[in-house]
């Protein structure tokens, strides 16, 4: 295996959508949800280049980029995205732009996913090591 090789290996896809699918269970457990939204695992950059962002919730559907993404960031997204899912179903993003940065519910969910990421990162320290996904 040449060194260039090396340097471009990634965590392949199907291997990131088992940690995923492992770290989805993780968090419906911790946030207690009795349901989950559907997820899509975006790949490509076109949707992080429109939306400006890696992960977005809405109507019960969380989108979250994967490509070149490591696996660790991706779970942080896909933590944040869900406490905004568990947020529509307590009924707490009423009011004037609920997602907007410094808003109460992004602080909620940002502070609530670095909880989760601790947690996660405790019981799998070894996904730190892992390479960028493909």
């Amino acid at each position: 295996m040449k060194c260039y090789e090396l340097l471009t290996e990634g965590l392949k896809h199907d291997r990131a959508e088992q940690i995923i699918g492992k770290f989805i269970d993780f968090c419906q457990e911790h946030l207690k949800l009795e349901e989950l939204p559907e997820i899509h695992l975006v790949t490509g950059t076109e949707r992080s280049m429109e939306h400006k962002s890696f992960g977005g919730y809405g109507q019960r559907n969380i989108n979250v980029s994967i490509s070149n993404r490591h696996i660790m960031d991706v779970c942080r997204t896909l933590a944040h995205e869900l406490v905004h899912f568990k947020q529509d179903i307590n009924g707490e993003l009423e009011g004037d732009n609920p997602g907007a940065t410094g808003s109460p519910q992004e602080n909620e969910a940002n502070a609530e996913a670095a909880v989760i990421m601790r947690n996660w990162g405790k019981q799998y320290p070894k996904l730190f090591a892992q390479p960028a996904i493909d």
